[in-house]
């Protein structure tokens, strides 16, 4: 992740300083934001969720779960309509099956937490846009529209984001990937899942200006629809512990299965092996909801207002 975030700042670079090089520089530096954000994101997978079975989407949501994050990006505005924006957004998910009251996802006794690294190219449409009456210049008998005040947005794109599931046991988050809790590099039709996918972000934001018309502040909540289910480090069925411990220890046959029989939430005869320990036909999905800032940057060339 390192590595594509450094590939990404250079190529943001190189593009800048080519188009700073240009005859027109000036035009291109005034179309380009920087943006700044902090909010929160959550997760939609398999662990916890609704009390009742086979629910999927919004509907599963853990409020509870919900954690901060953070966001840095670039934005050019090709025209008033249209912009494209590069953003890096960094947050953590998590989920735990003792939220639900659904006898066997609570019998499961699931949880995990994954930070998210993401990183994402994405066309922002404005769909709204309101525009003061008030007078841009300070002249007497000159009225003029001081631009958008109230800008509503949707956007879409695809990105790439790195996680790493981890549980708890003993007092000590272990990485859960490399131990095969669902018999990934045991069973020939079972191998490890890779800790970076693809997303493809989508939502809706509005923007309006501060004081200072450099400067707006402004809101946007997005979903990421991914293309794994183990951000969870769940989506198939129980594996069996004896191979799991022959292979990657006592820990990760442990972490594989934690229904515990001796809880009052325990269903005999469950989470054994070849049962449903998860959902395959459902990937797992997560969110950002983001209060930015964003920054327009300026050439350093005079701009003064012409009158015809």
């Amino acid at each position: 992740m390192r590595k594509l975030i450094l590939i990404l700042t250079i190529l943001l670079t190189v593009y800048s300083n080519a188009f700073a090089q240009r005859k027109g520089k000036g035009r291109f530096l005034d179309r380009c934001e920087s943006t700044y954000g902090i909010g929160f994101t959550n997760f939609l997978g398999d662990l916890g969720g609704r009390d009742q079975i086979g629910t999927n989407g919004i509907r599963d949501l853990e409020m509870i779960l919900t954690r901060p994050a953070v966001h840095l990006g670039f934005r050019y505005r090709k025209n008033p309509v249209l912009s494209f924006k590069l953003n890096l957004n960094y947050g953590r998910v998590a989920g735990r099956d003792s939220l639900t009251r659904e006898p066997f996802r609570r019998n499961r006794n699931l949880s995990f937490r994954s930070p998210i690294f993401e990183t994402s190219l994405q066309a922002e449409l404005s769909i709204l846009q309101l525009k003061s009456t008030k007078s841009r210049y300070k002249l007497s008998g000159v009225r003029g529209k001081s631009g958008i005040d109230i800008n509503i947005y949707l956007f879409g794109g695809i990105g790439g984001f790195y996680y790493n599931p981890k549980g708890l046991l003993g007092g000590r988050w272990w990485d859960l990937q490399p131990i095969g809790t669902e018999g990934q590099g045991i069973a020939a039709s079972r191998t490890p899942y890779k800790r970076f996918q693809a997303c493809f972000p989508f939502g809706v934001g509005f923007r309006v200006p501060l004081s200072d018309r450099n400067w707006t502040i402004g809101f946007e909540y997005g979903m990421r629809i991914t293309t794994t289910d183990y951000i969870d480090d769940v989506s198939t069925t129980y594996f069996s512990p004896t191979l799991i411990a022959q292979k990657y220890g006592e820990v990760a046959a442990l972490l594989s299965n934690r229904a515990d029989p001796a809880s009052d939430a325990f269903i005999k005869g469950s989470a054994v092996t070849g049962q449903q320990r998860g959902d395959a036909t459902d990937r797992d999905a997560y969110m950002f909801g983001l209060i930015t800032l964003t920054y327009r940057l300026k050439s350093g060339k005079s701009v003064l207002p012409k009158f015809r």
